[in-house]
């Protein structure tokens, strides 16, 4: 079941990063539903690690790996997909104004993001639980900030 849905989640990411370009797109829903599905695919492949870790499923090395690996990727293609013109004014979207008035503090959250999912990668592949744990919990950290200050939540 678990290398099914790494299967599958790593045929979206990989459809998600030919979409990369997207952030261009002339229609504002465009841009949301990529990056969206990009949160997602992130979500659907740390959530399994965390759950993992915490013995709610069976415990497989291998497949952390590579659903670290997914979120890693992910985190590069954050940045680039909040351009003008997609922001709650314009269309339907859960990203909060502030990530628009507040560039540099937006931008900040995402390098953390792209770091701690670098960290995860390599405590994954260092097999060392404890590691594991501490870049997971890093990682939850970095995503809960952004969400605290840059997304609304309905």
């Amino acid at each position: 079941m678990i290398k099914r849905s790494i299967l599958s989640l790593t045929s979206a990411a990989v459809l998600a990063t030919g979409m990369h370009g997207v952030a261009h797109a002339n229609d504002p829903a465009d841009v949301v539903e990529y990056r969206q599905a990009v949160f997602q695919v992130t979500k659907n492949n740390f959530g399994p690690i965390a759950d993992m870790l915490k013995g709610d499923i069976e415990y497989d090395q291998e497949a952390i790996k590579k659903m670290a690996s997914v979120v890693e990727m992910m985190s590069t293609l954050v940045e680039g997909q909040f351009p003008e013109g997609t922001g709650p004014l314009e269309t339907e979207t859960n990203a909060l104004m502030d990530i628009w008035d507040e560039p540099e503090a937006f931008g900040e959250r995402i390098a953390e993001f792209e770091q701690t999912a670098v960290t995860l990668v390599e405590a994954a592949n260092s097999g060392d639980k404890r590691q594991l744990a501490a870049a997971v919990k890093d990682v939850g950290a970095s995503c809960k900030a952004c969400h605290d200050d840059f997304r609304r939540d309905d």
